[in-house]
C-alpha cells in the first residue's frame, strides 16, 4: 500500500488541447505529495513499443500469487525509466509492493522506489497517451518543479479495472 506522509500542495486542475487538428480536451488533477520509499517485485520489459506493456501485464497478473505475502487483489504499480529525448527505448516493470525476503520468483526483479516528493497526476485511463504527452511535454517544462531522481510510476489501486468507462488512473512523477 502506497504510504503518503504529507500532502504538500494541491496545484490545480487543467483542461488542455493537445492536437491542433483534433480537440482532445480532458481534465488532469495535480497534487504534490511526499511519499515513503517502498520495494516492489515484478516482471520487466525493455522496449520501444508501448503496446507491449499490456502484454506484460497479461503475463504478470497470473504470476502475482508466486510472490509470498501478496494477494491477487493488492494494489499494483507500473514503474518506468529510460524514455529520454535521445532514445525512445524504455524499461517498464509491472509489479506489486512486497517486503519478501529470499529468492525471487523466476524471471522477476526487485526494485526500491525511493521516498521523496512526487507530482501525482490523476486522469481518465482512456486519455493516458494525451496525459503523458502533456505531463512530460508541457507540465514539467513550465512548472516550478524539475524532474527528480526517483522512479516515475503508475499506481493502480486494487479496485482498478481498465475496461471500466471513466476509470481514473494516477501517475507519480518524481520532482524536486
Amino acid at each position: 500500500m502506497l504510504r503518503i506522509t504529507a500532502t504538500v500542495l494541491i496545484l490545480f486542475s487543467i483542461t488542455n488541447v493537445f492536437a491542433e487538428e483534433v480537440d482532445q480536451s480532458f481534465v488532469i488533477e495535480v497534487e504534490i505529495v511526499t511519499i515513503e520509499g517502498f520495494t516492489v517485485i515484478g516482471s520487466e520489459i525493455h522496449s520501444s513499443d508501448s503496446t507491449e506493456i499490456m502484454t506484460l501485464w497479461e503475463e504478470f497478473v497470473p504470476r502475482i500469487q508466486e510472490i509470498p505475502g501478496v494477494e491477487m487483489d493488492d494494489d499494483a504499480y507500473g514503474v518506468f525509466w529510460g524514455n529520454s529525448e535521445i532514445c525512445d527505448e524504455f524499461s517498464y516493470l509491472a509489479c506489486v509492493e512486497s517486503d519478501m525476503t529470499g529468492p525471487l520468483p523466476g524471471g522477476m526483479i526487485e526494485l526500491n522506489i525511493p521516498g521523496g516528493e512526487y507530482a501525482v497526476f490523476t486522469f481518465p485511463f482512456e486519455e493516458v497517451e494525451e496525459a503523458y504527452a502533456y505531463i512530460y511535454g508541457e507540465w514539467l517544462l513550465v512548472s516550478a518543479y524539475e524532474h527528480g531522481a526517483g522512479y516515475d510510476f503508475e499506481y493502480y489501486p486494487a479496485e482498478f479495472i481498465p475496461s471500466d468507462e471513466g476509470v481514473l488512473m494516477q501517475l507519480y512523477v518524481s520532482v524536486e
